[in-house]
């Protein structure tokens, strides 16, 4: 088993980290203690703190580094979060590509660092992790799915003060509300699959997890 800061995968909050970790537990052997982790996923606080060069690059240079992977939410700029991303990075990775591929970004540099980018949801829309949780709700719940979405667009026509841009995050989290029990974080939704973690929307980030780390 590899060392548990060889394998690093930086996302921005604690919700995202279980999500991560309550998915890929479906997939991959996951023990509970964090040191025995076959990635070790770090919630490091925000978009910014992620997408800064000093931060990045310091990270690239860690002696203990062989994998380090970023998952980041699209929001309503994924072409900004990608050319951020890929500015800081291109300098220790000459073959970086123009383009986001769909299936996410896996490359490795002459120093045998591999580097990999997904941008929630799809590498491609804007969004956020729980525009990619939506697709996980399983199809008997999908009219329980559509009357929460009817809810969010009522409570909105309301006055509900929440931002258009976090509507799917609104979504998912009424619709949790409803289940037994009630209110549950994304990663235990996972875990005890109340979302689907095999519904078909998961395959390609599960792909490019299992890929990236070698898994």
């Amino acid at each position: 088993m590899s060392s548990v800061k060889s394998k690093q995968l930086l996302v921005e909050g604690q919700d995202d980290k279980f999500a991560v970790v309550g998915l890929m537990e479906h997939y991959i052997p996951w023990p509970d203690k964090r040191d025995d982790a076959p990635v070790f996923v770090d919630a490091v606080g925000s978009v910014t703190e992620i997408l800064s060069a000093t931060y990045l690059r310091t990270k690239l240079k860690e002696s203990s580094l062989q994998i380090l992977g970023i998952m980041l939410d699209a929001d309503d700029a994924p072409a900004s979060r990608w050319e951020s991303f890929r500015a800081i990075c291109r300098p220790m990775f000459p073959t970086f590509p123009a383009e986001l591929p769909p299936g996410g970004l896996i490359i490795e540099n002459a120093g045998g660092i591999r580097l990999g980018f997904w941008l929630m949801p799809d590498c491609s829309s804007s969004g956020m992790l729980e525009s990619f949780l939506r697709h996980l709700v399983p199809v008997p719940a999908e009219p329980l799915w559509q009357h929460a979405r009817t809810s969010f667009d009522a409570a909105r026509s309301l006055g509900a003060a929440c931002r258009v841009v976090h509507s799917d995050k609104a979504r998912v989290h009424t619709w949790l509300a409803w289940q037994d029990p009630p209110g549950e974080s994304l990663g235990r939704a996972l875990t005890r699959k109340t979302l689907d973690p095999k519904a078909p929307a998961a395959a390609a980030f599960v792909s490019w997890f299992k890929r990236l780390y070698r898994l």
